[in-house]
């Protein structure tokens, strides 16, 4: 089921205009929880949005008041949550774990999931950087996180976000010289301020980037693509399982 939230991110990840339907979606996303008793008065002024550009940016999504825009997105928040709740009670993380190719112990790795939860539960802010397509590996770990009412987002150029120590920066990136090189040429966003997880498969990361507010998984291979996509999915996968279990249930 092709769930509202999931149309807003289409457009919020796609996107290459920082107008105000970017903005409205930004803000649903970092009110998804609240919008429930939220009212039409309310969203424009919490907002700053005009009438107007609401009614814009609704009508693209095919509803004509802003109250069955919100009815539908309360109603769609529920049918993802029960599907969460079917995909993943019961579900044994360590099975993931174990046929995952790591180089580490399964011990160790679900240890580095496990600290990864603790950094997300905390976070103010997700944002996830990285490549279009790496990136976009992580809709499903991204769409499950707002649904547990943790922003997420992509990161865009034109957003002028600054980050701090309460925000999460997810770096994808297989050869690791995505985060390298961000530090240097946009200083602006101070990455190296925010909690980072970096997901790469140059093993001399884990060596230069590992620190208290850095975490690194390191994923084995020859920086071939499809190994390292599939790497990505295992990972995310894992990532929102293990939440869902420790601070979901």
């Amino acid at each position: 089921m092709n769930i509202l939230l999931s149309r807003i991110l289409t457009y919020l990840n796609g996107t290459l205009f920082h107008d105000f339907h970017y903005k409205i979606c930004t803000f649903i996303i970092f009110h998804y929880l609240e919008i429930e008793d939220m009212s039409e008065e309310e969203f424009l002024h919490k907002g700053c949005f005009k009438k107007e550009q609401l009614y814009s940016f609704i009508s693209l999504l095919g509803f004509e008041t802003y109250e069955d825009f919100r009815q539908t997105l309360i109603n769609h928040y529920q049918t993802r949550l029960n599907q969460i709740r079917v995909r993943m009670v019961g579900v044994d993380s360590r099975d993931l774990i174990r046929n995952m190719d790591k180089d580490c112990t399964d011990e160790e790795m679900e240890k580095t999931i496990s600290d990864i939860c603790k950094k997300l539960y905390h976070a103010k802010r997700i944002v996830v950087f990285g490549a279009l397509y790496p990136i976009s590996i992580a809709i499903e770990l991204q769409t499950d996180m707002i649904t547990f009412g943790k922003p997420f987002i992509q990161y865009h150029s034109y957003d002028p976000i600054v980050l701090d120590e309460k925000d999460v920066a997810i770096v994808i990136s297989a050869t690791g010289r995505y985060l390298e090189g961000f530090k240097k040429s946009r200083t602006d966003v101070h990455i190296d301020k925010a909690q980072q997880i970096l997901i790469t498969q140059n093993k001399k990361y884990t060596r230069t980037e590992a620190t208290n507010n850095c975490k690194v998984i390191y994923v084995p291979g020859k920086f071939d693509s499809i190994n390292f996509n599939y790497q990505i999915m295992t990972i995310c996968d894992l990532i929102r399982l293990h939440y869902f279990q420790q601070y979901y249930l």
